[in-house]
């Protein structure tokens, strides 16, 4: 007998998902998730119960850019209790971690016994999963639409090509970014894709004359688009000013177009958080997603969607993570799978 029996000091099994296997594993099945996603906001609709959100929690600390934030949800749906907590910062300083907007954790409990069955580096998961809201929000918003075009060329911007190609069969796709050099990486990313083409363009100006939907992808400080740019457009999507100190949308946005939210959560920052503060909008108002999602609704108008993300799609990406292959995960140096398959053992 030695201390560690007396103490029982048993390690918890955990599996560890890189960056490289979360973008590896949506690849593989991109059209998937776009499917469970939908299915998520279609139940939600019927059953509010199922899902447990409390809104995300903001620290930020005085002198340096950037905050964490702490992202809890649990979820019963299709048969699972999915329990989830995200740790995310918004590397605004990137004094150790270069050309990375957020940087953190992910973690996915066991639905009885919560220990961490699952890590996953979130930076990956979160775009994806971004880009996937914003999608669904566009099949059901504006149906019939053929022309998107992305500003911001960065990771968003690729997943929500990925979807728009994979899930909806589009196959041109516009875009425009700032840094050429991030604009021929998209277009060369976008390549491997298959059997889609992205078209450059030289400016917001054109790529909003030729779109017939804009998806917004940035994180600009100031306003990208406004209703002189892009009022004539039906669907617009809006997802990078998820602080306060981030602006997508000129103030005139708001006029004369239904504003669509992933939660009502979204109000809490950026771009809506102002325009409600100053009396452009009503909460009362705004529509979820999760509204739009029964068979009742028919879209008969301009959609502005925004989202400053919410935990749910957290969760739910974890989870179908880990159902995707618990067992393609790199183990940590002196781990070993468990015999049963299911975790890593110390």
């Amino acid at each position: 007998m030695n201390v560690h029996t007396i103490l029982r000091l048993n390690s918890e099994p955990c599996i560890q998902f890189s960056e490289a296997q979360v973008h590896q594993l949506i690849m593989e099945r991109p059209r998937e998730f776009c499917e469970l996603l939908e299915r998520l906001y279609k139940a939600w609709n019927r059953n509010n119960d199922m899902v447990t959100l409390p809104y995300k929690q903001v620290f930020s600390t005085h002198g340096t850019k950037g905050d964490f934030r702490v992202m809890p949800c649990v979820l019963n749906f299709e048969g699972k209790f999915i329990k989830a907590v995200k740790v995310i910062g918004t590397n605004e300083e990137e004094r150790i971690v270069p050309d990375k907007i957020c940087v953190g954790r992910a973690m996915l409990l066991h639905p009885t016994d919560n220990f961490v069955q699952a890590l996953f580096e979130v930076c990956s998961l979160s775009c994806f999963r971004t880009a996937a809201i914003s999608v669904l929000a566009f099949k059901h918003s504006s149906p019939g639409l053929l022309r998107p075009g992305i500003i911001g060329a960065g990771r968003i911007g690729f997943y929500t090509a990925l979807f728009l190609k994979e899930w909806l069969g589009i196959r041109e796709i516009a875009y425009f970014d700032l840094n050429p050099r991030r604009g021929e990486d998209f277009k060369f990313g976008v390549s491997l894709i298959g059997r889609v083409q992205a078209l450059a363009f030289g400016s917001v100006e054109e790529i909003s004359a030729a779109s017939d939907a804009l998806f917004l992808c940035t994180n600009s400080p100031i306003p990208v688009i406004s209703k002189k740019m892009a009022g004539h457009i039906p669907f617009v999507s809006s997802v990078g000013a998820d602080a306060d100190n981030l602006s997508e949308l000129a103030e005139d946005m708001a006029e004369g177009r239904r504003i669509l939210v992933d939660s009502i959560q979204s109000l809490s920052m950026g771009d809506l958080k102002r325009w409600e503060e100053k009396g452009l909008i009503r909460r009362d108002s705004v529509m979820e997603m999760r509204s739009i999602m029964g068979p009742e609704y028919r879209p008969d108008t301009k959609t502005l969607f925004i989202s400053t993300g919410v935990a749910v799609q957290d969760a739910l990406a974890c989870q179908f993570l880990f159902d995707q292959s618990s067992l393609k995960a790199v183990l940590p140096p002196g781990k070993k799978l468990s015999a049963r398959g299911d975790g890593v053992y110390g």
